[in-house]
C-alpha cells in the first residue's frame, strides 16, 4: 500500500486563527504539523525561497514530514517550459535552494503548474521534461484542456513524472498515473474564487475510490485541499481521511475543532459580510491592502467602491496569473502574464492614462483573499512602467 499523505495548500493563513489556530502568535506550521503529515508551498511560485526560509521548513517540522512545492513561476509563467526563454538555470538554482528538504527526505514533490493560456506543445514539454533530475518526484498540473490526450499520458510515463489530478469547473476530474507518485487538488466549485469553497460529504465520497485504486497502483499519494477560505481546506481534508478510515486522534480533534468553529462563525454571517473596513486614511494603522490600493487610488474612490455590494460582483476566474470580473454592468480583466488591466467604465477612461484605478477595479481587489489581493497589487506597483492600463476593447486609451 502506497504512503498516503493528504493536507493543504498553505498554512498560514490569517483567516485560520480560530477554526486552526488559537492566536497571531501560535507558531502556525508547528501546530499545522500537529495534524497532518504534508503541506503544498504556495509562496516558492511567486519568489525563490530564501536559503534561511527552506532551512527553517526542514528545522520546524517534525521527522517524516514532508512538503511539495509550486515550482517558481518564472519557469511555468513567464519563461513557459522554454518556449519564451531557456529555463535550465532557473530550474536548477531552484532545486539548489531546496536541497535542505530534499537531503532530509522532506520533499516530497515539485509542482508544475501551467498557466491556462498554455495550451497543447508536446515539444515544449519533452524538452522540459529532458531536463528534470531523477531524484526529485515531479507532478504537472494542466490548465488547459488541449492537454488531455494519450499522447500526454505517455511522455510523463515515459519521464515518470505524475499527472495532477484536479477537482475544479473546467477539467475533468479523472485518474491518471504516470508515475510512481499520484499527486491530487482540489480547488473547489466557487464563484468568487473557484476555491472559496466548502466541499460537501457528499461531493468528497466519490474521491475516497480514486484514492484507493491511487494507493493500490502507486508508492505515494500526494492530495492537497486549496479551498483554504475560512478553514474549509482543513475541515474537508479531514473529513476524506476520515472516510478513508485513517483519521489519528490528534486530527480527530482538529476537525471538531474547525467544525464547531464554523457552526458558531457561519461565514457571510453579519451586515456587509465579506466587506474589509476601509480606513479612512492611508497614514499609521492601514493594512497592507489599504496600503497599496492608496498608490494605485485616491480616497473618494476607495470610500465608493466599499459602497458597491457583494452580489454586484462575480469573480469570474481567480489564479496567479489572471483576474476576470463582472461588476455591476463593467468587467474587469487583470492580466498578469501580459501586464494589463482591461475595463470599460467612463471613470476608467480618464484615469487610466495615468495608471490609477477606478472604484470598480478597487472592489474586484476587495473581493478576493487579502493576502493574495495584496500579493497581486505588489508585483503591480513594482511593475508598473510596464503594465499597460486599457479599455476593455483593447484600444490603449490615449
Amino acid at each position: 500500500m502506497a504512503d498516503l499523505r493528504l493536507g493543504t495548500s498553505g498554512w498560514s493563513y490569517d483567516e485560520w486563527v480560530g477554526p486552526v489556530y488559537t492566536d497571531d502568535k501560535e507558531r502556525k506550521l508547528t501546530k499545522y504539523c500537529s495534524a497532518f503529515s504534508t503541506a503544498e508551498i504556495d509562496s516558492t511560485f511567486y519568489a525563490y525561497p530564501s536559503k534561511g526560509t527552506v532551512i527553517g521548513l526542514n528545522r520546524y517540522t517534525s521527522t517524516g514530514f514532508a512538503f511539495s512545492a509550486k515550482l517558481p513561476r518564472v519557469v511555468t509563467h513567464e519563461k513557459q517550459l522554454g518556449i519564451k526563454g531557456d529555463v535550465e538555470d532557473d530550474l536548477y538554482k531552484f532545486l539548489q535552494l531546496m536541497e535542505p528538504l530534499s537531503a532530509s527526505g522532506k520533499l516530497a514533490c515539485v509542482l508544475v503548474q501551467l498557466p491556462p493560456s498554455l495550451k497543447f506543445d508536446p515539444k515544449a514539454l519533452e524538452n522540459f521534461l529532458t531536463l528534470l533530475p531523477k531524484d526529485v518526484p515531479f507532478a504537472v498540473e494542466f490548465r488547459h484542456p488541449s492537454w488531455l490526450r494519450d499522447e500526454i499520458w505517455r511522455l510523463l510515463t515515459d519521464h515518470n513524472t505524475a499527472y495532477t489530478v484536479v477537482d475544479e469547473p473546467l477539467l475533468p476530474p479523472d485518474l491518471r498515473m504516470t508515475s510512481d507518485v499520484s499527486y491530487f487538488r482540489w480547488h473547489g466549485h466557487g464563484r468568487r474564487p473557484w476555491y472559496n469553497y466548502r466541499y460537501t460529504t457528499d461531493e468528497l465520497k466519490p474521491w475516497v475510490s480514486k484514492i484507493r485504486e491511487a494507493e493500490g497502483s502507486t508508492k505515494r499519494v500526494l492530495g492537497y485541499f486549496n479551498n483554504h477560505y475560512h478553514g474549509y481546506a482543513v475541515e474537508n481534508c479531514l473529513q476524506i481521511l476520515q472516510m478513508l478510515g485513517k483519521l489519528s486522534e490528534p486530527q480527530e480533534r482538529a476537525l471538531e475543532r474547525v467544525q464547531k468553529w464554523l457552526r458558531d462563525h457561519p461565514p457571510g454571517a453579519g451586515p456587509k459580510a465579506g466587506m474589509r473596513k476601509l480606513l479612512p486614511s492611508h497614514g499609521t494603522g492601514a493594512s497592507p491592502l489599504d496600503s497599496y490600493l492608496s498608490r494605485l487610488a485616491d480616497r473618494a474612490r476607495i470610500e465608493r467602491a466599499k459602497t458597491i455590494a457583494d452580489d454586484e460582483v462575480k469573480v469570474l476566474e481567480h489564479s496567479g496569473d489572471r483576474i476576470e470580473a463582472k461588476i455591476r454592468d463593467y468587467e474587469v480583466d487583470v492580466n498578469f502574464e501580459d501586464r494589463r488591466i482591461l475595463h470599460d467604465c467612463p471613470d476608467w477612461a480618464r484615469e487610466s492614462r495615468e495608471k490609477r484605478f477606478c472604484k470598480h477595479v478597487v472592489r474586484v481587489f476587495y473581493s478576493i483573499n487579502e493576502e493574495e489581493a495584496t500579493r497581486a497589487l505588489k508585483r503591480i506597483l513594482s511593475e508598473i512602467d510596464l503594465w499597460t492600463f486599457r479599455t476593455l476593447h483593447g484600444a490603449r486609451v490615449p
